[in-house]
């Protein structure tokens, strides 16, 4: 978004959000007043209520949407849309300093998109809105401020799992191997005893450290990853369902669409007709 601002702060008013589905390398924080039907956030696709505040970093894909029930004209929509680059203005290594990593970790967790809940959601919003009334370093000021009372809050959801599921900070070095390993023969029968050799552990021993790691087992790990490739897949491609199955390593098609029912809420045919409509 081109502008004089360091921070873009615009208010979006009439009978859609003024979007399709998309993405940006700017971070974006918005919050919806009125209106709307849904929030699609990587792979997920969620309805929307007045109150809604989400953060999305760099390059997320998104769209909201306005859609009316048949023979009813589209309900007004009203959002608070901030627009920001993760860099500073000359400071491009600021999130690298020591005292950043709640920041860093906050900027992690947004490739995932994160919905703000709670009382951090009403703290959040009041600074949202103020942010409509100020400029230049008063509304870089006030970014600052909102994201540091997001890097301390619980209250934030992770909301789309199409990344990469990435061990914990501080998890062992074996675990990095071992979701490498995974990533790269996805299509593939994974084992959890296969993984145990490659990292040098016993069964056990290794099963513990993954779920102490990553908060999954393996199993869980793995499905989670080829759901997410395959929400991608549905999203961005034109591949068969059979295709998709086999792609990302599901024994069979009806494999793939049970388990994809049960992430999802919907087949996957459902899936890629709602986020390629526009």
């Amino acid at each position: 978004m081109a502008s004089a601002e360091a921070v873009v702060c615009e208010v979006v008013r009439g009978q859609d959000f003024g979007c399709v589905w998309h993405y940006h390398t700017e971070c974006e924080i918005t919050l919806v007043v009125k209106g709307g039907t849904e929030r699609l956030v990587g792979n997920n696709i969620s309805p929307l209520a007045p109150g809604d505040l989400v953060f999305l970093g760099s390059n997320v894909p998104h769209d909201y949407r306005n859609v009316p029930a048949p023979g009813e004209k589209p309900a007004e929509v009203e959002a608070i849309v901030v627009q920001f680059m993760p860099q500073l203005p000359g400071h491009d290594d600021w999130l690298q300093r020591s005292t950043m990593k709640p920041i860093r970790r906050l900027f992690q967790r947004a490739e995932q998109g994160l919905e703000v809940t709670g009382i951090t959601r009403l703290t959040a919003t009041r600074m949202v809105r103020e942010m409509q009334h100020v400029h230049g370093m008063k509304r870089v000021i006030l970014l600052l401020q909102l994201l540091d009372l997001l890097s301390n809050s619980e209250e934030l959801q992770e909301i789309s799992s199409a990344v990469l599921p990435q061990p914990r900070p501080g998890a062992s070095d074996r675990i990095g191997t071992a979701c490498e390993y995974i990533a790269s023969h996805l299509p593939e029968p994974v084992y959890v005893a296969d993984l145990a050799a490659i990292v040098g552990l016993g069964r056990s021993a290794f099963s513990r450290l993954f779920k102490k790691s990553t908060g999954r087992t393996v199993p869980q790990y793995v499905n989670e990853l080829r759901i997410a490739r395959a929400c991608l897949l549905l999203a961005e491609t034109d591949l068969t369902v059979s295709q998709i199955a086999m792609d990302c390593g599901f024994v069979s098609p009806a494999h793939f669409q049970r388990q994809f029912r049960e992430h999802q809420h919907c087949v996957p045919l459902v899936y890629r007709s709602r986020v390629q409509k526009s």
